[in-house]
This record gives structure tokens, sequence and C-alpha cells, in this order.
């Protein structure tokens, strides 16, 4: 059960009560220049077990339909976790959302704190590169930098310097899909720390 204080203002406590309300603003970045996938970085995903990931989302962000998900969040149900529709009740299960995104079940919970202590010099170890501190927020970098510096692997580049836009372009699919916050325009780099071992086996 939801904690008391978070049932009584859901949506639908609203909606039962004949208050009507507008469809709601999902988050999500609005970037309209792309991260270019490169073949070289297969080997990194795959270790990191999120290549299926990658691969469903590397070509474009899935579209959010303000309506379709606001009429979805209508119809849940905080006291039993599930969706009430016209055709029954229904849920939406780890099972369901390893099948719709790829990403693993079995590994790692990816739980705990990020230290803030020389995060800067971290983002230089891990990519290679990071924006001079006036234009960084306090919580990440600016989408804009990321795609401006590491859009594209050049040809020429050695492995160490692969694997640091291999780790760029996760983190760009990380913050741009699942993770996007309510600045529309950061790269959270506290993500990008769990990056750093391909072989952690996180889930």
């Amino acid at each position: 059960m939801l904690d008391p204080r978070f049932d009584k203002r859901h949506r639908a406590r609203f909606i039962e009560n004949g208050v009507m309300l507008p469809p709601l603003r999902m988050r999500a970045h609005k970037t309209t220049v792309k991260m270019e996938y490169d073949e070289r970085y297969t080997p990194f995903f795959r270790r990191a077990r999120l290549l299926g990931f990658v691969l469903q989302f590397k070509c474009k962000p899935p579209t959010l339909v303000h309506s379709t998900l606001t009429a979805l969040i209508d119809r849940w149900r905080p006291e039993t976790h599930n969706f009430h529709l016209p055709c029954g009740e229904m849920t939406v299960t780890l099972e369901d959302w390893a099948m719709i995104t790829a990403l693993p079940l079995e590994g790692c919970a990816l739980t705990g704190r990020v230290e803030r202590v020389n995060w800067h010099e971290r983002v230089v170890s891990l990519i290679g590169e990071c924006p001079p501190a006036k234009s960084n927020c306090t919580f990440g970098i600016p989408l804009s930098w990321l795609l401006e510096h590491r859009r594209k692997c050049p040809e020429d580049a050695e492995p160490r310097v692969v694997e640091q836009y291999a780790r760029a372009y996760l983190w760009y699919i990380l913050t741009e899909v699942v993770f996007p916050d309510c600045s529309e325009n950061s790269a959270l780099w506290m993500y990008l720390y769990f990056l750093k071992e391909w072989e952690a086996g996180y889930s």
C-alpha cells in the first residue's frame, strides 16, 4: 500500500469526486540532434548486458502521447496498484518491463548515494572531457554539450577513446529515455558513475 498521504493526493481521488483535471505534462528531453551509434560500441554494451536496450532506442526515443498516458494514470488505483480498464484490472510486472525495454532483471540493485566530491574529474576520466565549470549545473552537464562533443566517435580513435564515447552514448540514452528529469536539458552525472564498470551487473 502507498503512504496514505500520497494516496490522498492521487489524481484518482480527485476524479472520483468529480473534479476535471487537465492532461499531464510528461518529462522528456527535447533534443533535435541525436547521438550516432557506432558498431565499435557493441562489445561494451554486451558486457554490460544492455545491448538489447540500446538497440531498441538508438534510432529514436519513444514518443510520449500525453493524453494516452494521462488516461492510463487516471485509471490507476492506488489501493490495488492496478489499472481499472473496461476490459478488467491490469498491472505492469517486472517481466513486462524487461520484455519491453530489454533491461536485465537479475543482478545488483541500482541503489545507494553517489558522492558529489570531484565529480568534474570523474566525468573527465569516464568520457574524456567535461565542459567548463561555469556551464555546468550542480547535478549534470548540458545535453547540448554532450551532443556537440561526443555525438560521433572519430574513425581513427584508439580503443580507450572508443570506450569513452561508448560510455557517453549510453549515458545519453539513459538520461534521454529512462531517467529524463524536469530540467529537460541535462545529463545527470550521477548515472554516469554507474557506467564505470561494464561488468558491474546492475539490474
